[in-house]
């Protein structure tokens, strides 16, 4: 789906299981990130979710599943306009999930990873339009500070090995990317780009803070 997101969470939002259940915070509220990178419009930045982003009016008219790696394939759960195998509330730390593993090969392979602690994270896609749900304003570092404060569709909860939104290794990965030249392209946007020198400063510069 154009203009879907993804974002994970690790810690005490990581999917805990007792028996063949499993549950955990799909989003945790009001929470900074790690320092991300905007491709689109070729900044740095940090985020954080307003509590006021999910609401029940949004879960009870979407279909969101719970899967592993957001894998469409691998479903575990399904929330269907309120209604299915899949529980959503809003709690005060965040989006909570609960569910049962099913009886499938991805079910008990939930059930082992969890339990084993290899699966660790949890995580969500979702949609937000820039500029009309977010705010930005620029910390006093110089870093952009995101908060998302409406989501529009929340597509999928999801468990996962690889939580992206608290752990340093995979900021730095991240921006290790940005040090990898892209290919030339001939648009407005490119010829309005910002000297790319600052970047590279500021790149070196987040590297030596992480």
């Amino acid at each position: 789906m154009k203009n879907l997101e993804i974002r994970s969470f690790g810690g005490d939002a990581a999917p805990k299981i007792e028996g063949r259940t499993i549950d955990g915070y799909a989003i945790v509220f009001n929470q900074w990130s790690e320092i991300m990178y905007d491709r689109e419009d070729k900044r740095f930045f940090r985020e954080k979710i307003n509590q006021l982003a999910v609401t029940d009016e949004l879960i009870n008219r979407s279909d969101i599943k719970a899967l592993v790696e957001h894998t469409r394939t691998r479903l575990l759960a399904r929330r269907n306009k309120g209604y299915g195998t899949l529980t959503l509330e809003i709690h005060d730390h965040g989006l909570f999930y609960r569910f049962d593993a099913p009886n499938t090969a991805d079910g008990d392979y939930s059930v082992e990873m969890v339990s084993r602690g290899d699966i660790n994270g949890s995580s969500f896609a979702f949609s937000a339009i820039k500029g009309k749900d977010d705010v930005w304003v620029k910390g006093a570092d110089g870093i952009w500070e995101r908060t998302i404060n409406n989501i529009r569709f929340l597509s999928d909860v999801t468990i996962t090995a690889d939580p992206a939104y608290s752990q340093t290794e995979v900021s730095v990965r991240s921006l290790e990317e940005m040090e990898q030249p892209e290919e030339p392209q001939e648009t407005q946007e490119e010829r309005h780009e910002e000297n790319p020198k600052p970047y590279k400063a500021k790149l070196q510069l987040l590297k030596q803070r992480i």
